[in-house]
């Protein structure tokens, strides 16, 4: 893809249940959501996209879950990065020993800086403690990020409008799923109001939110298990073609290997 003058750009250094992190950078500044590898990897990882990581200038949680923070507290403390969460998920992550030291508190709902961002976190609906999602501005450019939730709310759909550059979640294909060997109790949770997005719900949630200025869009969170590459990008191509949007070229994140950079 081709780098334009004064760009933003987006990386997800890799998605699903076993890892998940995405780098947002301008020329001059960085900031990491989520930290869901080994500091190693996420080194690695960081590494192979090109990332400057002397650009990083803060960490955004977007929950509690192992996934999303496995690598937090030993990358934060390494580069010596601050961690944005807010109150609740904060607790949970001291709970577990997945930070060292202070948290920066957000309160979810009303949006913050930091630095030449700007931060709209908004609560999406996940068995978390107080899981959030997020639309991070620069300059005249939205990027809407969210990526575990269980159903679309309005309140999601209001935020994912008039974005950029979505990510958005698309973890399962309910066939996959329920013929998967995983204990019933999984499926239920996988399926329930609290849980993933499956590739029917996460076109929907497209179909409601896709703007004219919309330029990108990232399915994320696939399982490797319950969905396959392909098959989410296959609906995401069906979805674009019935929405007339034949400029997007829909990227589905990969949880082995990092997807190259989007600029805006």
């Amino acid at each position: 893809m081709i780098k334009p003058a004064n760009p933003m750009g987006v990386t997800v250094l890799g998605s699903g249940s076993d890892g998940n992190a995405i780098v947002v950078q301008t020329p001059s500044e960085a900031i990491l959501i989520d930290a869901g590898f080994s500091a190693r990897e996420l080194q690695r990882r960081l590494d192979e996209a090109g990332v400057d990581e002397s650009l990083l200038t803060a960490i955004l949680v977007t929950h509690e879950h192992v996934d999303h923070v496995r690598g937090l507290r030993v990358y934060a403390k390494r580069r010596n990065l601050p961690v944005y969460s807010n109150h609740l998920t904060a607790e949970g992550l001291r709970d577990r020993a997945h930070v060292n030291g202070a948290v920066r508190l957000f309160t979810t709902g009303s949006a913050f800086e930091i630095g030449e961002f700007r931060v709209d976190p908004f609560s999406i609906p996940h068995d978390a403690i107080d899981p959030v999602g997020f639309v991070i501005r620069w300059r005249d450019r939205r990027i809407g990020i969210a990526t575990d939730l269980g159903h679309v709310s309005h309140l999601v759909c209001h935020h994912l409008r008039e974005c950029d550059l979505l990510i958005v979640e698309s973890n399962h294909d309910l066939t996959l799923l329920q013929n998967s060997s995983r204990p019933w109790a999984l499926k239920q949770r996988i399926m329930g109001r609290h849980g993933h997005l499956s590739n029917d719900a996460s076109m929907d949630l497209v179909r409601r939110v896709l703007h004219a200025r919309t330029q990108h869009l990232i399915l994320a969170h696939a399982s490797q298990e319950c969905n396959c590459y392909d098959l989410v990008h296959r609906h995401a191509t069906k979805c674009l073609k019935e929405l007339h949007r034949h400029d997007i070229t829909p990227l589905v994140a990969r949880q082995e290997s990092v997807l190259p950079p989007v600029w805006l």
